[in-house]
């Protein structure tokens, strides 16, 4: 490959952001210039340039060089870390991570998310930074999950640390120029199929049979009132495919508690069966070291050929012929050769590493126990500490004989005790004035418990009523509400549910009709917006004319912008606007249009050259038309608007009579701003043949007082 076919590096300054520009220069001196990649840890680029090269004094800390990475994301910026000397030549080793990395440098005090998508914690993250970024944050993962880190850097929260994004999503890091993703899965199905043999140059595999597993013990435990029951198979084990009768068993566990469909010993069977049909469980974990510098010009050579073609993160075919096992495998890192866009070597196996193994951040330092568990441990203290800091009491069987009843007393007299517990078929209460009570705390026969305070780590309820919790925080799957307000009719009961796949939803509906008049709801399933919504009480359909979204990724929603009573603003998916008299949409059937003045201090069309582009000073026929013949091919008109009652006359264009360089792309209206740059236009041309005129009339008048001196004489 000649030296014109190298992928030359760029140096950028340290603040730039976009990369789509030359750069401060290119390194084209560079002897050697390699990027590195695991599969989500280190990305890194090294890179050797002369002592005495024409920018070698460029290469200073902090500044990007910009690489090529692969054909899939061509070229990449990398963040110089370090520059030093090479003792045995005259070269400059430069160090530099990839532009991502600059997360490092972004704190974060507090990233807290609850039930959220990978995406929506991306989002969240990146808002939670003390200084903003440039880098973008995108995840494709809709698990919802959550999480809670405090004063860490961003790139800590995103895959550096326990409970961070890659610890808790369980997804794979893509870095690119200016972005950072979060994705469920890296790479394709590549096609292409590798045999190892024995003893093959440039090739190293590392076979790991240790953890092959032929058979699993599927179990679940459900919870069943106040007792849990346990389900599993009679035959204890479902076995793989390949298992042969007699062979030794190496089964593990599968824990099918959280699935729903597991009810019973049927059911588990038939849902662990399928087991090995979607695991590898069963095969070999193959690893291989490919180098291609080893490889050389070798017969294997040509067998790797089509690795070109191969992308970190992409599934290739491996047989092992001593093994007899086909199986797959993913590649998980490599060094590509940046100038010449060649693998140096790779990895194909299995995903090890993470960024916690590469990051000097320490471990997350979660608060142990939150504010509730802090105060459940305060009221076992004070309980422990009452207990075990009293001697007793005074112990009375009464009477002697039976039906009696058991009691501790401040006193060993009836009379005289004050504070006592009292113990009989009944039930145990305690009372503080005596005897005959009254007793406030306590637990009766028929299943009641009467105390001023229960202090519990979980409570499990079917109802709770009349109630007030404060100075805690709730955690519910599902909360639900409804609540009928006193008449007069019609009635509108009000009926508010969270959580349960719905998201926030809120209604009110008659007591007389089968559906709500008007919703709220706030999706998290789907579009992730807030939505009021007027309903037809009848069919249960949404009016599209009555609604207004709100969405952080859609923005607003609403056919009608209702300004102070009698005049709404519609706008039409691709933007275009018309006034609209409120009582002619309500009452009249439908978007009856009817133009109504606007008035405003000023209207003004944005205009700057930064909005625009192919910016050319207009000629006398830049459309093929000059100004003058616009303005001839276009009449004007007085009229009144048909919806307009009063039938006021005005003045202006027909945009069917019109020219078509004034008239909208429709040709039912005309673009004003359109309009004065044509009369704008028209007045300077004016302006030139006046100016001619004038000079030709000052010609013509010298010319005439000429002929008239000549004739004088």
């Amino acid at each position: 490959m000649g030296k014109r076919d190298l992928n030359v590096p760029l140096l950028y300054e340290a603040n730039e952001t976009e990369f789509l520009h030359s750069g401060i220069c290119s390194l084209s001196e560079t002897v050697r210039c390699e990027v590195h990649e695991v599969m989500n840890a280190e990305f890194e680029l090294e890179l050797e340039y002369p002592v005495n090269g024409l920018h070698a004094h460029e290469l200073i800390n902090g500044r990007y060089i910009s690489a090529f990475v692969d054909t899939q994301r061509g070229y990449n910026p990398f963040e110089i870390d370090t520059v030093e000397k090479d003792l045995f030549a005259d070269t400059f080793i430069v160090k530099a991570s990839h532009q991502t990395n600059q997360l490092r440098k972004k704190m974060v005090k507090e990233f807290k998310v609850d039930k959220v998508s990978c995406g929506m914690a991306m989002n969240r993250l990146k808002n939670a930074l003390i200084e903003p970024t440039s880098i973008q944050f995108y995840s494709d993962i809709e698990t919802l999950n959550s999480t809670w880190l405090r004063f860490k850097n961003a790139l800590a929260c995103v895959g550096g640390v326990e409970g961070s994004i890659l610890d808790t999503w369980r997804g794979e890091i893509e870095r690119t120029t200016n972005k950072i993703s979060m994705l469920k899965k890296r790479g394709t199905d590549s096609g292409v199929s590798i045999a190892y043999r024995k003893n093959m140059t440039g090739l190293n595999i590392n076979t790991d049979t240790l953890d092959m597993v032929n058979a699993i013990m599927p179990y679940a435990i459900k919870a069943v009132g106040d007792s849990d029951t346990v389900i599993s198979l009679s035959e204890n084990y479902i076995y793989s495919p390949d298992f042969v009768a007699g062979n030794e068993i190496n089964a593990v566990e599968i824990d099918y508690s959280s699935d729903e469909n597991v009810i019973d010993e049927k059911t588990l069977r038939s849902v662990a069966k399928n087991y090995f049909s979607s695991s590898v469980i069963n095969e070999p974990i193959l690893d291989l070291e490919i180098s291609f510098q080893d490889l050389g010009q070798t017969e294997e050579y040509k067998m790797f050929q089509n690795m070109n073609r191969v992308f970190i993160g992409d599934t290739l075919s491996v047989f092992h012929d001593e093994l007899n096992v086909q199986t797959t495998a993913r590649m998980v890192e490599f060094t590509m050769d940046s100038l010449r866009g060649e693998y140096v070597n790779c990895t194909v196996g299995s995903v090890k590493s993470d960024l916690k193994s590469t990051m000097t951040a320490g471990m997350a330092t979660k608060d142990e126990i939150e504010a509730g568990d802090n105060r459940m441990q305060e009221y076992v203290d004070d309980l422990t500490k009452q207990i075990t800091g009293n001697q007793g009491g005074n112990l009375v069987i009464r009477p002697p004989e039976k039906p009696a009843e058991m009691l501790i007393m401040d006193t060993d007299n009836i009379s005289t005790a004050v504070n006592l517990w009292r113990f009989n078929q009944m039930g145990l209460g305690h009372s503080k004035t005596g005897y005959n009570g009254e007793y406030t705390i306590g637990l009766t026969q028929d299943g009641k418990i009467v105390a001023d305070l229960i202090a519990t780590g979980t409570l499990r309820a079917i109802d709770i009523e009349g109630v007030t919790i404060s100075g805690s925080a709730g955690y519910f799957d599902v909360l639900y509400s409804s609540f009928l307000p006193s008449k007069p009719s019609p009635q509108y009961r009000e009926e508010l549910q969270m959580g349960g796949g719905t998201g926030f939803n809120l209604q009110a509906q008659s007591t007389t009709k089968q559906y709500p008049a008007m919703q709220v709801r706030l999706n998290t399933n789907g579009d992730l917006g807030l939505a009021i919504e007027a309903v037809n009480e009848n069919t249960g359909a949404i009016d599209a004319d009555r609604v207004v979204r709100l969405s952080p990724f859609a923005g607003i929603e609403t056919p009608l912008l209702q300004s102070d009573g009698w005049c709404c603003i519609g706008a039409n998916p691709d933007g275009k606007t018309a006034s609209i008299d409120r009582h002619t949409w309500v009452s009249g059937g439908g978007p009856q249009l009817r133009y109504v003045p606007h008035r405003a201090s000023n209207f003004e069309t944005a205009s700057s050259e930064e909005y625009k582009k192919n910016i050319r000073k207009v000629k006398k026929t830049a459309f093929g038309k000059t100004a003058k013949q616009v303005i001839n091919e276009t009449d004007v008109f007085t009229y009144s608007h048909i919806a307009d009652e009063t039938n006021e006359k005005k003045i202006g264009f027909i945009a069917e009579q019109a020219s078509d360089s004034l008239t909208t792309a429709d040709g039912k209206a005309i673009d004003l701003y359109n309009s004065v740059a044509w009369l704008y236009q028209y007045a300077k041309e004016n302006e030139e043949e006046k100016e001619a005129l004038k000079a030709e009339v000052k010609e013509l008048k010298n010319l005439v007082n000429k002929l008239v001196k000549e004739v004088s004489e």
